[in-house]
């Protein structure tokens, strides 16, 4: 068996210039019986109202993942990191989000997904327990089962974090997102970044790491 580690972030604007990446992946491990996908949010902010320095760095940031990667962030978010609207970003809620979603529901990468959708897109709070229960819901899962998890997992999720931060100084992961392929014992980091804004070339790359038949 081969495992894919995932590091990244709700909240890494990166992350979600990666997401036609990302998808590559998780739809080569779902076409596959030797492969797994093993997620690891990295809690890279623990919750913070986002200042006005902060804010444009995130613009200058955003725009420059947009140009790279060609994952468009919207008008609409771009305006609330304009305003006077308070924004608070969170990377333990939302990756907690993401551990429930996948270890009780198993949907955790679509829980980013729509997560990512809604932060950078729709310009929601995502740092808000409701919102990421009707986020939860959209994928069809039962919003009191999601809560009652997200309360009992809330210790666990937060201790799981801690470990994958760990792990990353283990491996040498220095920022999100980061693919680590482990087989048979041995580790080597996929290059990601090189495909940006070519996702064919990334598939064939995919394809020719030849997982599959390991």
């Amino acid at each position: 068996m081969v495992t894919v580690h995932y590091f990244f972030d709700p909240m890494c604007g990166w992350c979600f210039g990666a997401t036609s990446l990302t998808e590559i992946v998780k739809n080569t491990a779902l076409s596959s019986d030797n492969i797994k996908i093993a997620l690891h949010p990295g809690g890279m902010i623990q919750r913070r109202e986002m200042n006005s320095d902060f804010r444009a760095m995130a613009q200058h940031h955003d725009k420059k993942i947009e140009a790279l990667t060609g994952q468009k962030f919207s008008q609409k978010y771009h305006n609330k990191l304009g305003s006077d609207e308070t924004i608070t970003l969170d990377s333990y809620i939302t990756g907690q989000a993401v551990l429930v979603a996948e270890q009780a529901f198993g949907k955790g990468l679509a829980m980013l997904k729509v997560i990512q959708q809604a932060h950078y897109v729709d310009a929601i709070d995502v740092s808000n327990l409701i919102i990421l229960t009707e986020l939860a819901k959209k994928l069809g899962i039962d919003g009191s089962a999601w809560q009652q998890k997200m309360a009992s997992e809330a210790e666990n999720s937060c201790s799981e974090i801690e470990k994958n931060r760990l792990l990353m100084a283990q491996w040498g992961v220095n920022g999100f997102p980061t693919f680590v392929v482990e087989n048979k014992g041995e580790i080597s980091v996929l290059p990601h970044s090189h495909y940006y804004g070519d996702p064919a070339s990334w598939q064939a790359f995919i394809n020719n790491e030849n997982f599959t038949n390991t």
